[in-house]
């Protein structure tokens, strides 16, 4: 029976939070939509339902897609850069290679059936065209649901025009109005005599699911006809002919301005305020960014409860507390509220110090023990850190602050898969500081260790020879340390041993000398470099004094890994696997991808040398699966090491053996290959690895043609396809399976026919 490939990890959809009303004649057009188009855009004004239409007829059809449906919400990312960045992250797939993003993630996808909904397309129209004119042609198993006021004009594209509600007595529109409005006030009393002010209210908001819940929360005070006469006066006021934009929008933009009408001084006030922020915010962060004198911290709560009850502002409790956010419609009319205040600059201001302080409190516990704690916190205001740097860039005089928030931030860029995010802005902020001073020389360490991360050490060492210089003349003896230690990594990924070992010992003396906690990594460092050169002494020494100086995770993580390798070269496996074990549960903890991988490799290491072979090539698949959710590759300096066990356990189990096992393992997900290497039960819900292994259904056909000795040429003529994607198919079995020739393919199909 053929296989799949297992699913991404990650992949999900938001829960509901409210009924879902009507729409049964757009969900029918949808699915059969689907069914015939691989990129559906739902196109429609702000607040017409699009986003809320889209999640339930992508639920609805979970089950024709099963390598997950999941959502990539573009609402808070402004920088269209960044749009393919959001998307890989719904995909579970982190940015920490050098390479162009969408061909990574097009990798990692391949050909699993997956459906991508991706919400609010509309500013980042192109950059959303340009991701799926890569992704679709090259992931045959993908299909997208995209919600836009405007259509992303690609090819093969199908366009879905979100109406309003139907409306009128017993309308779609009024069963919205009487839930949500029922929802609001749980004792209302509606009789029939209010149907016909309840139809007529739905009639002037146009059917628009926004405005009829921003007006359904009044009912809370008012009767439908006084809301109805309310209503009357406003539109009578906004509603004009001109080149503004159809009536539904304008009838949106009048709802939203009457609903600031009715707030009060101090809420109107905290609605303008908050919309700086590109996100959900907390209690603190508000008092942070919006209270003065005007509004004094005192007055946010009831300020906020304000903004809840009107529904203009959003509650999301979690263990952590409560968070508030805005729906992007309300959200810009905010923004437009403080603009017309004066006091956007010192609001934008006061956010970007607020940022600042995030940031530098994170960064003071990256190395230490609340090192996870503290990427933590900045993700959940990664979209706030975007803006204020968005915010220095175009503000004269704040460049400066902004390449301090990005350099802060370096470990986190890394660590959480925003490499690339971190690289491009440094890039344009150094050009925007180009005198030397202390900031620009951080910023210059940080651009260079981000690129080592993304195995660019012919971009890292300019930049960091020149935060050596800086760092000597400004005095900054931190940075100059660092700056000795990170080119002494660029030494060893260049294979310069001698050079790397000198660089990384003067950096740890360094450190000694100015006491920072960055030494114990650079002895890890040390270390590699020794256990490469075949000093097994002083490779343990390095990793030891690593182990004993680390106070973070992420750094005793990569001591211990380095410590495993030398009981493993020692002939000592059992020690070895207990080292490892230890050294992945803190990658498992910090969430280092690249860590996982090393450490899941050495386990199958150490499984070979203590003549466990078929767990051996389990590890072996499932590194490899894991090292393609990065998606990254081993790094070259191992490639030896790996060559020796894995040929050991090849050679013990027999290629046909091999294969099957290694495919069980390549099908495995992240947190079930980690669960195998540490032999613990997987988590409830893990899917076994399917006796076909990771092939999707495309390369069984392909690995069936290769059994009966077709050329690529053939194949390509039997299953109508280029002999180039022909040959990459093959390509990408030898890969998945673990072998090195066509006819080990062979071998292994016949040995998966049913006897």
């Amino acid at each position: 029976m053929g296989g799949r490939a297992a699913p991404a990890a990650g992949l999900r959809l938001p829960a509901e939070r409210s009924s879902f009303v009507g729409r049964r004649a757009e969900l029918a057009g949808l699915r059969g939509l689907l069914a015939e188009s691989r990129l559906v855009t739902l196109v429609g004004p702000g607040g017409v339902g699009k986003t809320r239409l889209a999640l339930r007829v992508a639920e609805e059809l979970r089950r024709s897609f099963p390598d997950g449906v999941t959502l990539a919400d573009l609402t808070a990312v402004r920088d269209p850069a960044l749009a393919a960045a959001q998307v890989a992250a719904a995909f579970d797939v982190m940015d920490s290679t050098g390479r162009w993003l969408p061909a990574s993630l097009a990798d990692v996808l391949g050909e699993r059936r997956v459906l991508l909904v991706l919400d609010n397309c509309e500013h980042l129209r192109d950059a959303c065209a340009v991701l799926l004119d890569a992704l679709t042609p090259a992931c045959p198993g993908l299909s997208v649901l995209a919600t836009s006021r405007t259509p992303l004009d690609l090819p093969g594209e199908a366009l879905c025009a979100v109406p309003p509600l139907p409306v009128g007595a017993g309308s779609e529109a009024v069963e919205l109005l009487v839930q949500r409005a029922r929802a609001a006030a749980p004792g209302l009393l509606l009789t029939p005599e209010d149907d016909a002010a309840l139809a007529e209210l739905c009639r002037r908001l146009d059917g628009i699911p926004l405005a009829i819940e921003l007006a359904a929360v009044r009912l809370r005070s008012l009767t439908p006809a006084e809301l109805l006469d309310r209503l009357d006066d406003r539109f009578g006021l906004l509603r004009r002919p001109g080149p503004a934009g159809p009536d539904r929008h304008r009838t949106l933009r009048a709802t939203v301005e009457w609903s600031a009408d009715l707030l009060g001084g101090r809420e109107r006030l905290l609605w303008a305020r908050a919309a700086v922020f590109a996100g959900s915010f907390d209690l603190a962060a508000a008092a942070a960014v919006c209270a003065d004198e005007e509004l004094p911290a005192d007055d946010l709560l009831d300020a906020i409860g304000g903004l809840v009850d009107a529904s203009l502002l959003t509650v999301v409790r979690n263990s952590a507390g409560s968070r508030f956010g805005m729906l992007e419609t309300v959200r810009a009319f905010g923004r437009e509220l403080l603009a017309a205040s004066g006091q956007a600059e010192a609001v934008r201001r006061r956010h970007r110090e607020w940022v600042t302080r995030l940031v530098a409190d994170a960064a003071a516990e990256f190395l230490g023990p609340g090192q996870v704690a503290a990427f933590d916190r900045l993700a959940t205001v990664h979209a706030e850190l975007a803006g204020a740097v968005e915010h220095c860039l175009r503000t004269p005089g704040e460049e400066a602050a902004g390449l301090a928030v990005v350099a802060d931030a370096w470990l986190y860029w890394a660590a959480r898969g925003h490499l690339g995010e971190g690289r491009r802005r440094l890039d344009l902020l150094l050009r925007a500081v180009p005198a030397p001073c202390a900031e620009r020389t951080r910023g210059l360490l940080v651009a260079g260790y981000l690129a080592l991360v993304a195995t660019d050490p012919e971009a890292a060492v300019p930049l960091l020879k020149e935060a050596a210089r800086d760092a000597q003349a400004l005095d900054l003896p931190v940075v100059a340390a660092l700056a000795t230690q990170y080119l002494g990594q660029a030494a060893l990924f260049r294979g310069d041993l001698p050079a790397a070992d000198r660089l990384l010992r003067a950096a740890a003396a360094l450190h000694a000398a100015v006491g920072t906690a960055a030494g114990a990594f650079c002895w890890a460092d040390v270390g590699v470099v020794a256990l490469l050169a075949g000093d097994l002494g002083a490779a343990d020494a390095a990793f030891g004094t690593s182990l004993a100086t680390a106070a973070d995770p992420w750094t005793r993580s990569h001591a211990l890994w380095g410590q495993g390798l030398v009981r493993l070269a020692a002939g000592d496996p059992a020690e070895a696997t207990r080292f490892e074990e230890q050294a992945l549960r803190l990658m498992r903890e910090v969430d280092d991808r690249s860590g996982v991988a090393l450490c899941v490799t050495a386990l199958g290491w150490t499984a070979t040398a203590r003549g466990h072979a078929e767990t051996a090539a389990r590890l072996a698949g499932a590194a490899e699966a894991v090292w393609r959710s990065v998606p990254a590759r081993q790094p070259a300096p191992l490639t030896t090491m790996d060559a020796h066990w894995t040929g050991r356990a090849r050679r013990a189990l027999g290629e046909q053996r091999w294969g099957a096992r290694y495919a069980e393992g390549s099908a495995l997900e992240r947190a079930a290959a980690v669960a195998l290497a540490l032999g613990e039960e997987p988590a409830a819900g893990t899917p076994a690895p399917s006796g076909a292994g990771p092939l999707t259904r495309r390369q069984r056909e392909v690995a069936d043609l290769v059994a009966q000795g077709m050329t690529d040429r053939e194949i390509a003529a039997r299953l109508v396809i280029s002999p180039r994607t022909a040959e990459s198919h093959v390509e990408q079995i030898l890969t998945r399976l673990g072998f090195r020739s066509r006819a080990q393919i062979a071998a292994w199909t016949a040995a998966q026919a049913p006897s």
